[in-house]
């Protein structure tokens, strides 16, 4: 007992021993613990970590999946005509639900309409009575209106509850323009009014020649200043699209300038008032191209020369 009681103190006394090394296994222990917990929490904060990416995945591809699910159907509602369908839908019921509230067709009402045909004109507004109002559309009705050659421009407008009405602005014929053996009626624009039902208009003055529609209302002015002239004038012929022959019912042929057609026109009609020029037999032309003179052709081929103011 008293040897071991030794070395008990003899081992206190140099610090060595069992409680030492304990001491040093249970601090090494305590730090394993640690280390574990710590690697543990860690693991779970990538587990969690990556659970949450893949939660934000899935959510992502579910949004991804919808917006492209919605373009797809936009795409095919558009491509198919959808929005023309509903929209054609939405108009077709208005109209129904207008007529059936008495906003139908009893009344056309059509002012201004001196030659245009009325059989054409109801056949362009295909209109009949009891027909919704608002199946009529004005500004497509006017568009077809005035492709009528005798319009020159129209008013068409809806006149709730149940009229239509039609304002025509018709073309004033001024000539008849003969080309390729065709006789046709037109007005100071040059535009072609009709080919029919030109019998009564056989006074207005005949032109010739390519382009002479767009050139017969200046003529006409031309000739308004010289109207014993006017009425003498059978017809009249453009020539290469730059002058004007006139032609008498005698076959009479006045050649007209260029330029100083007016002056021209003057200087025949001094003669006509002197001489009686225009009414004689023998004279078959009368060229008033020069300046300050004319030329005269007699059937017998002789040839005056007129200058201005002397015989």
């Amino acid at each position: 007992m008293a040897s071991k009681r030794k070395n008990t103190k003899s081992m206190r006394a140099k610090g060595i021993g069992l409680f030492g090394k304990t001491k040093k296994k249970q601090k090494r222990l305590v730090k394993s613990k640690g280390a574990r917990k710590s690697t543990m929490t860690q693991k779970r904060k990538n587990a969690n970590k990556s659970e949450a990416m893949l939660a934000s995945f899935k959510k992502l591809s579910v949004v991804t999946l919808i917006f492209l699910l919605l373009v797809w159907a936009m795409g095919w509602y558009i491509l198919s005509d959808g929005p023309a369908r509903t929209v054609l839908w939405l108009h077709r019921q208005t109209i129904s639900v207008s007529a059936e509230l008495g906003f139908t067709v009893h009344n056309i009402l059509v002012e201004g309409r001196n030659h245009t045909d009325p059989d054409a004109l109801l056949a362009i507004i295909n209109v009949r009575e009891g027909d919704p109002v608002f199946s009529f559309i004005p500004h497509e009705a006017k568009k077809q209106i005035e492709r009528i050659g005798w319009v020159k421009s129209a008013y068409v407008e809806r006149r709730l509850p149940d009229t239509i009405y039609i304002h025509l602005f018709e073309r004033k014929p001024v000539a008849l323009w003969m080309n390729d053996n065709v006789l046709s009626l037109v007005d100071a624009g040059g535009n072609v009014i009709t080919q029919e039902g030109l019998k009564q208009f056989k006074d207005l003055m005949m032109v010739q020649g390519s382009g002479a529609p767009e050139k017969t209302s200046a003529l006409i002015t031309l000739l308004g200043k010289a109207p014993a002239l006017g009425k003498m004038i059978d017809h009249a012929v453009l020539v290469d699209g730059r002058r004007w022959d006139l032609i008498l019912p005698d076959d009479k042929r006045i050649k007209l300038p260029e330029q100083g057609a007016d002056k021209a026109i003057a200087h025949i009609m001094e003669r006509y008032e002197k001489n009686k020029l225009l009414t004689k037999e023998t004279v078959i032309e009368i060229d008033a191209r020069y300046k300050d003179r004319l030329i005269v052709r007699t059937r017998l081929g002789d040839v005056q020369d007129y200058k201005a103011g002397v015989k």
